[in-house]
């Protein structure tokens, strides 16, 4: 297993690189680091569920991008005209979201939120931005327990949603009552915490070790990395 505060590092520095990029012959350079990720990908099911959403508004974008970016025209559908900057800039954002995607899920997201927030403790970043990373992975699950509980309730009692005010009104009520139960169970959480004095830090008792795979995958990261720098210059 890879530094935990490793795959963060090079995650956040591929997602930068990636991102600024403007040059599309780059991202043949690029996408070897998702390539060889991609054979480590545990949870098959997990990375095909968030690629297929990635994807879902990369088509929407498809649909209204080409047609209002201002540029030469390529074909003309109706009234409306596709330029060929609007789908250079289209194809440009695709393929910059599915190579963050990938080289992110399999170094960052395919491990437990516990262990990422623990990285990022290590890695000395702001000690109230760990904790609102803890306390939101902690008590999410809860709240969207609360959530679940409340629809029951309402398929119970034969509600059905339909296109008219009453739904509309119920649904109003539901995220009301789940933005008030979530504060309750907050000020709760926060004198249970008071007792118990909480200082404003979670102490971690466990810590990573470094290791000699850990030292040679952060030589090649940064050798890649100051690969693409020479090849951006040049």
């Amino acid at each position: 297993m890879i530094d935990p505060r490793l795959k963060l590092i090079i995650g956040f520095v591929y997602s930068i690189f990636v991102a600024l990029e403007k040059k599309f012959h780059l991202f043949i350079y690029y996408s070897i680091l998702p390539i060889i990720l991609f054979f480590f990908i545990t949870d098959f099911k997990k990375f095909l569920k968030g690629f297929i959403s990635i994807n879902f508004f990369i088509i929407l974008m498809w649909i209204f991008l080409p047609f209002s970016f201002p540029g030469r025209e390529v074909f003309k559908i109706l009234k409306f005209s596709a330029t060929y900057e609007g789908i250079r800039y289209a194809t440009l954002i695709m393929i910059k979201a599915n190579l963050i995607f990938i080289t992110n899920f399999v170094l960052i997201f395919s491990s437990h939120p516990i262990i990422t927030i623990h990285a990022l403790h290590h890695l000395h970043l702001p000690q109230k931005l760990v904790n609102i990373f803890f306390l939101s992975t902690r008590y999410i699950p809860v709240i969207e327990e609360e959530k679940n509980r409340l629809e029951r309730a309402m398929k119970i009692r034969s509600f059905r949603p339909r296109n008219d005010i009453y739904t509309y009104k119920i649904i109003g009520n539901l995220f009301g009552l789940i933005v008030l139960r979530a504060y309750e169970k907050s000020k709760t959480i926060y004198k249970a915490m008071i007792l118990r004095s909480f200082s404003g830090i979670f102490w971690t008792y466990h810590h990573f070790i470094w290791k000699k795979r850990d030292t040679f995958i952060c030589l090649c990261a940064i050798i890649y990395f100051l690969w693409i720098i020479y090849l951006k210059i040049h």
